[in-house]
């Protein structure tokens, strides 16, 4: 069945004020003409970002969306000098990541988006990661919609948002939201522009379970070629794809060279199932590399990731027939305020101490786009207030992630868990591998402090295992090197080395053994749960996260706010008591990895 369509009239190409002032002499007017007394083909640039992860502020001169404003400012005047126009896509992964952008689920970025005049929007597997809308105080509503925040950063949009393989499992047809379409048409310079969006194969193993259910992901390259085949048929003679999926290649001096390249990623498997002519570009992504060649006659494009970079291919297009004769991928461009004219590095060579001049981007200097930082500034305000919520307690020291064995902030936050979930006995949560991000400083706590910490939604799940199944856990983690990865409450573990490899023993904090088939409740991450440390246990296979499972930054919050008063790193390591024991870690070197 055909795929909904939406047809997108946008002047992309001469600004209204200069066909005013060229009277009846016309767009075509501002095109080069052959020899012959053609018009040259017509330029259309496509540029592309792809993971920013809500990285929309600059860092030590680089990046920032309003930077990248002035990058685009320049290229567009380029376009309008000889006819062409600008297509501005993005890959996916837009939001999740940057404080600011978490903080407003994603709505300052849309707010900058939407100021530098983006064409569509793929969406990418970390989208997903808001869940629903947040209510007063960054918190949820329990049984809302799981997919609220990213519908409503859709409707904010001035683009559409693209999946043309995401599928809704009740009805087997790609997901219906608004703004959100398997494609869509838009006008540049004349030309009928298809753009088709599609995701990564493991797109939904690869965000939080809870809210993705109901949804799938289809095959890429059949998606492609149908939509490709609706938007044909609907007039478009170019077709270009913003696709979160990717690859990543080392050298970008000649598009045809893909010795560099990793010939077996996703994105060039996808480039050569597509027969020829299906798509004339693919803005790639999800890799966090890079992509700047031809594959199977197709010119694909990425630019690493963080905001800090774009891509660039330039398509020209016959002026009659409105099709594509050839293509220029660009190197990814770094987005900085001082560059090397010859060598286009950011920084200055070891050899010379001269300052670098300001960044030259189609014959001129680059200057930031102001008005994408007022576009954001709303958003900021609100988001600053948040951060700035006190929680009632101080911090008489800092309370750090890292320690020995055991981290501060694991336990305190293992603590937390434990006592915020009634019937809790054991509490386990995960310090590393994408777990706590930062420390907590000194003084009088607040919100922001915390969800810098923390800045994820993820859910906390109550699980009821055996000793034995848990003493199995423990073994698994110790055995794979992760000395400190993860933080305890309401046990001890006791690790030693023996003919027959590592031992792991359990106790109470009153000091009595965990019996190996005593049943625990214990209460950790949906993470941790359905997957990165609990998939050994049998008894599991087939867990889900229910929907009402509690948000662990909230547990933790709420922690904070019933105990006020004063803490410190002493009150969550006890050197008499240790919650982790390596009597002596040079003995376990035989059987334990570090």
């Amino acid at each position: 069945m055909p795929g909904p369509v939406l047809t997108i009239i946008r002047q992309v190409g001469a600004p209204i004020s200069a066909l005013f002032l060229l009277g009846l002499c016309g767009v075509a007017s501002l095109r080069a003409f052959a020899s012959d007394g053609s018009p040259d083909p017509i330029t259309l640039s496509i540029v592309a970002t792809t993971d920013v992860h809500g990285f929309v502020f600059p860092r030590d001169g680089r990046g920032g969306v309003a930077l990248f404003g002035g990058y685009l400012k320049n290229l567009r005047a380029s376009r309008a000098r000889d006819g062409g126009a600008v297509l501005l896509v993005d890959s996916g992964d837009t939001f999740q990541g940057g404080i600011e952008s978490d903080l407003s689920e994603g709505a300052l970025v849309v707010d900058a988006y939407n100021a530098l005049g983006y064409t569509a929007a793929a969406i990418g597997n970390h989208e997903f990661e808001f869940g629903p809308v947040d209510l007063s105080g960054a918190r949820q509503a329990r049984f809302a919609d799981p997919r609220g925040a990213l519908k409503a950063r859709a409707a904010q949009a001035t683009f559409p948002f693209l999946a043309a393989n995401l599928i809704d499992t009740s009805t087997g047809r790609p997901v219906d939201w608004p703004n959100v379409r398997p494609s869509v048409i838009v006008e540049a310079a004349g030309v009928k522009v298809g753009i088709i969006g599609v995701m990564t194969i493991d797109a939904l193993r690869s965000t939080l379970p809870v809210n993705v259910h109901g949804l799938g992901v289809a095959p890429l390259a059949p998606a492609i070629l149908r939509e490709s085949g609706h938007l044909r048929a609907s007039g478009a003679t170019v077709v270009l794809v913003a696709a979160h999926a990717g690859g990543g290649c080392r050298v970008f001096a000649d598009p045809a060279d893909l010795s560099s390249c990793d010939d077996s990623s996703e994105i060039f498997q996808i480039a050569r199932q597509l027969p020829r002519g299906t798509v004339d570009a693919i803005a790639a992504g999800h890799t966090h590399d890079a992509i700047a060649h031809v594959v199977d006659g197709v010119a694909i494009i990425q630019a690493y990731s963080l905001g800090r970079s774009f891509g660039r291919v330039d398509l020209s297009v016959d002026h009659r027939t409105h099709h594509v004769v050839g293509a220029r991928p660009f190197a990814p461009r770094e987005v900085c305020t001082c560059q090397d004219p010859e060598s286009l590095q950011c920084d200055p060579s070891e050899s010379t101490s001269t300052p670098l001049p300001a960044t030259r981007y189609e014959g001129e200097v680059v200057t930031a786009d102001r008005d994408v930082d007022a576009a954001m500034s709303r958003e900021l305000r609100r988001v600053h207030d948040l951060q700035a919520v006190p929680l009632g307690v101080v911090l008489d020291t800092p309370v750090r992630r890292s320690g020995d064995v055991e981290s501060p902030l694991g336990n305190l936050f293992a603590d937390a868990l434990r006592a915020g979930v009634p019937g809790a006995e054991v509490a386990i949560n995960n310090n590393s591998r994408g777990g706590l991000r930062t420390d907590l400083p000194a003084g009088a706590l607040t919100f922001g402090s915390l969800y810098d910490v923390f800045p994820f939604d993820n859910r906390l799940v109550k699980l009821t295992v055996s000793g034995a199944e848990l003493q199995h856990v423990v073994a698994d983690e110790v055995l794979r090197g992760r000395r400190g990865a993860l933080g305890v409450s309401g046990i001890r573990i006791h690790v030693s080395c023996g003919s027959g490899g590592v031992r792991v023993a359990l106790f109470k904090p009153s000091g009595a053994a965990v019996d190996a088939d005593e049943r625990l409740v214990v209460v950790t991450t949906d993470t941790l749960a359905s997957g990165q440390v609990f998939a050994p246990v049998a008894s599991l296979a087939g867990f889900t996260v229910p929907q009402d499972s509690p948000i662990l930054r909230e547990v933790v919050e709420d922690w904070f706010r019933h105990h006020g008063g004063h803490l410190g790193a002493r009150d969550f390591v006890d050197a008499d008591l240790p919650r982790w024991e390596w009597p002596d870690p040079g003995s376990t070197a035989a059987c334990v990895t570090r």
